[in-house]
């Protein structure tokens, strides 16, 4: 709680003390997304004040979107940004190196996802690979992209992916496959245990969950993508142009 600043001989009022002060720690990083705020009593019993002070202070503060009450929980941080992205676009990331940083978190191949082999049109124990990547602004997770390859038809892939980091450029321009269609699927999911500790959400809050087959020229599948976004950072824009 040492976050908080109350100087009681000056004339700002307590209420703006207080809620001046978590703002700050919010914008400076001392508090993050999800970090839990002490109770109003606890407050109160801390520097002597009227727990009247302490509720207009989180009340301002919820107004702002700051911070969130959780009945029978506690107030916590909410102060995480909007993920906006176009919805005709949404199935392939395009996004700017300077406003999302994209971390590649595992490289494997394995034939355990039977929705990706499925997908991938597969036979029963044959292998694929997957990367499994972050895109992250300011510390706040905005999207996890799991990407399935099938591995008989991208050989030496690991050392293409180290020159480039781009399994689009890689498909085209590395193995020649001529995309000729992105067929997506779209839904909302509970996240599972291991999603929300990547997304810096609760297991089971709700998450945009889009599914992508790449489809060539040749009507095969060369690829299968996943990306899921946390539902409530998370909008859609729809463009419209008139004729």
């Amino acid at each position: 709680m040492n976050y908080i600043v109350i100087n009681k001989l000056i004339t700002k009022s307590i209420y703006k003390q207080i809620a001046d002060s978590i703002t700050k720690s919010i914008e400076s990083g001392i508090l993050s997304y999800n970090d839990r705020l002490p109770t109003e009593k606890e407050i109160c019993r801390m520097f002597s004040i009227s727990q009247t002070a302490v509720k207009m202070a989180y009340d301002k503060l919820i107004t702002e979107g700051k911070i969130v009450r959780i009945k029978g929980k506690g107030t916590y941080v909410t102060n995480r940004s909007r993920f906006k992205t176009d919805l005709h676009t949404f199935f392939k990331i395009e996004i700017t190196e300077n406003e999302y940083q994209n971390q590649t978190i595992l490289l494997d191949r394995s034939a355990k996802d039977k929705s990706a082999v499925r997908e991938l049109q597969l036979v029963m124990d044959e292998r694929y690979l997957l990367v499994v990547s972050l895109y992250s602004s300011i510390n706040n997770p905005k999207l996890l992209q799991r990407i399935y390859l099938p591995e008989k038809m991208y050989e030496k892939f690991n050392k293409y992916y180290n020159e480039k980091h781009n399994v689009f450029q890689i498909i085209e321009e590395d193995y020649h496959y001529e995309i000729k269609e992105l067929l997506s699927t779209f839904s909302t999911i509970n996240a599972s245990a291991s999603d929300a500790l990547l997304l810096n959400l609760k297991q089971d809050d709700a998450i945009y969950s889009v599914r992508t087959k790449i489809i060539d020229v040749n009507e095969k599948v060369v690829g299968y993508i996943c990306n899921y976004y946390p539902g409530e950072f998370t909008e859609f824009e729809v463009i419209v142009n008139a004729i």
